[in-house]
């Protein structure tokens, strides 16, 4: 009992923060889009870029507008404003916003509209998570399979320490079942590992 407390309380947390982190991020990306298109509309009512982010500041959803806040704050302390949105970028962990980064950066060295061209970038936003929603639905089989198969082992030993304890019994008091029980988790993991990247699928 008391070692598996003591993993659950190791795990928990870890998952936890994982899934957190993971909705977070997610929300962003989500967000990327409908927030510059909100920019582009401000450049094209004349407004700076740094006030059309303010917009999204104070209009926009979480967690984007409070990304794009420490942005402005660490403009105003000196930070160049690009350099400051690339910073968003690594810490939400977002190749496309790093490649909206590089067109301002680019924009601002050659010139052109930059509120058409935000435009575009977030039309090309919308298509790629389009994509990428119809891929996860294609790939839903796969990914659920991954997890039955993986919860399978474990969730069969639990239930024969409980239905004939005896059975098993000897897989946790003889040396050898430990060996069992450590190869068991350690190829589970290994298959589980194994199944989840094959069904995942980049874009």
């Amino acid at each position: 009992m008391s070692l598996a407390l003591f993993g659950a309380g190791v795990l928990v947390p870890w998952v936890y923060l994982g899934l957190k982190k993971s909705r977070r991020l997610r929300a962003f990306n989500t967000g990327l889009a409908e927030s510059l298109q909100l920019i582009s509309g401000g450049l094209s009512a004349g407004l700076s870029l740094a006030q059309s982010i303010d917009t999204v500041v104070r209009e926009g959803s979480q967690p984007i507008a409070g990304e794009f806040q420490r942005a402005l704050v660490e403009s105003r302390l000196g930070v160049q404003l690009e350099d400051a949105l690339e910073s968003v970028g690594s810490r939400m962990e977002s190749a496309d916003f790093n490649w909206i980064v590089m067109a301002i950066r680019i924009q601002r060295e050659v010139g052109g509209n930059l509120a058409e061209l935000l435009l575009s970038v977030a039309e090309t936003l919308r298509e790629r998570d389009y994509l990428r929603r119809q891929v996860k639905s294609l790939s839903a089989e796969g990914r659920l399979s991954a997890w039955m198969l993986g919860a399978l082992p474990v969730g069969l030993l639990m239930y024969m320490a409980v239905a004939n304890r005896p059975y098993v019994e000897p897989m946790f008091t003889n040396p050898i079942g430990w060996v069992m029980l450590a190869m068991m988790l350690i190829l589970n993991a290994v298959g589980f590992f194994w199944m989840s990247r094959m069904v995942k699928v980049v874009i």
